[in-house]
């Protein structure tokens, strides 16, 4: 992966979004169109559409501090073949008329009240749910998949979470698959319903 992405001071992407992008090099899945759902500065978006070449890389965001990096990393980086859409919206708002083949997240990872709260204001959205949730994330998803797509969240192993979020999906006919690597729990989420007419 490229070194020179620019972003920001006040975050930086780990190696969970690493994690993430080798993970779903490595599972053969091809795309035409791909969502990076809270995608900061677009690194994790970016890298799959370099090696997927989609012919849309769609990247929402809900933080306006990180639009210059977003904007200066889609037109370094992609390929010109992949179209870029940048979307500054929070999961609620965010709409569609087309669905995507491949979604990814790498979302905020504590809840309000867990973990430490960052003094910097910017990091501290980054990295907790401060907007949205995870059901409203989680719908949001639904509604954006295609049929046959797949979507992949990268998140820090938690089993409470993965409780919690099991019984979210359970309500959007959604079925889930973990894959633990070290501290780092990537989930798969897939259509129930894909083969029915």
């Amino acid at each position: 992966m490229s070194e020179d992405y620019s972003q920001p001071d006040f975050y930086r992407f780990n190696e969970d979004s690493t994690a993430l992008i080798k993970w779903v090099q490595d599972s053969g899945l091809t795309s035409q169109r791909i969502l990076d759902l809270g995608a900061g500065s677009g690194i994790l978006g970016i890298e799959l559409a370099r090696y997927l070449k989609p012919q849309t890389l769609t990247l929402v965001e809900v933080q306006d501090e990180f639009l210059p990096f977003l904007e200066i990393n889609a037109n370094r980086f992609l390929p010109s073949s992949v179209t870029p859409v940048i979307a500054m919206k929070r999961f609620s708002d965010y709409s569609s008329l087309e669905q995507f083949d491949l979604i990814v997240c790498n979302p905020p990872y504590y809840l309000p009240g867990k973990g430490e709260v960052s003094k910097n204001p910017n990091r501290a959205v980054a990295r907790s749910f401060m907007i949205d949730s995870w059901s409203v994330l989680l719908k949001k998803i639904s509604e954006l998949l295609t049929r046959e797509g797949r979507s992949f969240i990268v998140l820090k192993s938690d089993e409470s979470l993965f409780k919690m979020i099991t019984q979210e999906i359970k309500k959007l006919n959604l079925g889930v698959q973990k894959n633990e690597l070290n501290t780092v729990m990537i989930l798969e989420l897939f259509r129930l319903d894909k083969n029915r007419d």
